[in-house]
């Protein structure tokens, strides 16, 4: 998973360049353990964005808001290397009553530092100087063309925000730290996402938005498909591939349980990387020399792995939450596959759709180039189809979940039955409580369908390897630095099938088919 944050990191991309060409703080390059975690202090940043805003009000010359802005933007960037690293070392150790505290102080930050940013964004948008300020020399031609019309940032959205952030903070606790989320933990657990499902409702209409996937689909992920082109290839999967999924034998997942201590997990993407050559050699080279990944095991971690971007220190970082099994090596690639994006690119400005497509990318590409991943051909060809069909269902089952309008934990479980046993489910041990072990639905609402999509131009750059030996990581390493952030325009400028062409789940089948045998 990319930790990406879009609530948080709109403009950090934008600008990033800015940190890079500055260095990281201090100056020269900076191993993870030499970044000082800093309490930041932002309650000033909305009085800031004000006086920036007056400038501009005033007709001060670009020069003079630019000497506003920039430290406005630096304690921004500030914020985002600070609460990036809190989140790192609270997921390292989710005990250490330290770094919880951290986390939650930054998170509990983010409607006031988003909100100060987006006002001053949609402000100098609205202002007579929006020309000036895109002149080259200052913010460049088109930065504001995502801010037109008015901030979503109103009293209420803040407070409706800053209670989301409560709750997700609270479901972290729990989930973390329980044994058995299907226990004494369940009814709370449930209960703090019928109040997410609330709250996010009211959020999605303060915002302008009709309902909450139109909200999170433009607003929040920045999609170039709509929510029903998503609910109708959803259905497709549904019907296409649950009886392939339901007929799968515990057998092709055995060799996924082998054991893979840190040095085995690690030697496979690191000997994938230099088949590879080129920028992703380069790129693994960064992380080991300059610490930038842990892969970290016990029962105080998250129990997730992600990836995110520092952009005071210009660097990405690579988090696995290990299980010590063979899993952790296509894990490992997974998470390795955004930090060559977020390397090559200098932070990457691509939607989550596109990000994934590179991690999940990577992890097919590995089947050839690493000297072991032949071997584990079977198991991610039917971690494929799991991908295909679970998060398909759990992408459908948030779609279902967000138009009811008027929630209960009851209701939630009912949908929850009923699109497992759509997608076929209940060929294993299955329960109507289990959604509640799956964190993307209490902290990126709308995420899951991303893992679908992506995994499915994945699979396209895979067989276009297959096809023409070098051809598909030919076209990974151009993308890498892709300017195109939205999935169909991405697939358009890679010469990808579309996921939502007629028929094309059927082909996904016999794909699927041949090669699990």
């Amino acid at each position: 998973m990319k930790a990406f944050f879009p609530k948080l990191l709109c403009l950090v991309v934008a600008l990033v360049l800015v940190a890079v060409a500055a260095g990281p703080p201090g100056g020269g390059p900076m191993t993870f353990s030499q970044m000082d975690y800093v309490r930041p202090e932002v309650d000033h940043l909305p009085e800031l964005s004000q006086a920036c805003l007056d400038l501009a009000a005033e007709g001060a010359s670009p020069d003079q808001i630019m000497d506003k802005f920039l430290p406005f933007y630096e304690q921004y960037v500030s914020f985002t290397d600070n609460y990036c690293l809190s989140f790192i070392h609270y997921s390292a150790d989710t005990t250490d009553e330290y770094w919880t505290e951290e986390y939650e102080y930054c998170s509990g930050k983010i409607p006031l530092v988003q909100g100060a940013m987006d006002d001053l964004l949609y402000g100098l948008a609205d202002s007579d100087q929006r020309e000036a300020l895109e002149d080259q020399r200052y913010l460049g031609e088109g930065f504001f063309d995502d801010y037109d019309g008015q901030s979503v940032w109103t009293e209420a959205y803040t407070a409706l925000a800053e209670e989301e952030t409560q709750l997700e903070n609270r479901y972290y606790q729990l989930y973390s730290q329980s044994q058995d989320p299907f226990g004494e933990d369940y009814q709370e657990m449930a209960q703090i996402y019928v109040d997410l499902i609330h709250v996010r409702q009211d959020m999605a209409l303060e915002a302008g938005h009709d309902s909450f996937q139109d909200y999170a689909y433009d607003y929040v992920y920045g999609r170039d498909y709509t929510a029903d082109q998503a609910r109708t290839y959803l259905e497709e999967i549904g019907r296409e591939l649950s009886d392939l999924y339901g007929n799968l034998s515990a057998q092709v997942f055995e060799q996924g349980y082998a054991p893979s201590g840190r040095e085995q997990t690690a030697s496979y993407t690191r000997d994938m990387a230099r088949q590879m050559g080129g920028v992703i050699l380069e790129a693994y080279q960064t992380m080991e020399a300059y610490e930038l990944y842990q892969l970290n095991t016990g029962a105080s971690t998250t129990g997730t792995s992600f990836e995110m971007f520092l952009p005071g220190y210009g660097v990405p970082y690579v988090f696995v939450s290990a299980t010590g099994t063979v899993r952790d090596q296509l894990t490992f690639t997974h998470e390795f596959g955004h930090f060559c994006n977020d390397y090559a690119a200098g932070g990457s400005a691509v939607g989550i759709d596109v990000a994934e497509v590179f991690s999940q990318g990577l992890e097919y590409l590995s089947l050839v180039y690493a000297p072991e991943g032949q071997a584990l051909t079977q198991l991610k060809m039917a971690d494929s189809l799991c991908v295909f069909v679970e998060q398909a269902a759990y992408a459908a089952f948030e779609l279902e979940v967000y138009d009811l309008e008027d929630p209960t934990v009851e209701q939630v479980e009912r949908v929850f039955q009923e699109v497992g046993e759509t997608y076929g489910f209940d060929s294993w041990g299955f329960s109507k409580e289990m959604y509640v072990a799956i964190p993307h639905f209490f902290t990126e609402p709308g995420y899951v369908i991303s893992y679908v999509v992506s995994n499915d131009a994945a699979m396209g750059i895979y067989q276009l390897e297959l096809e023409g030996p070098g051809a598909g990581l030919a076209l990974y390493q151009t993308a890498l630095t892709t300017g195109q952030e939205a999935l169909l325009g991405f697939l358009d400028e890679c010469g990808l099938e579309s996921p939502f062409t007629a028929g094309h789940v059927a082909k996904l089948r016999r794909t699927l088919e041949q090669a699990l045998g």
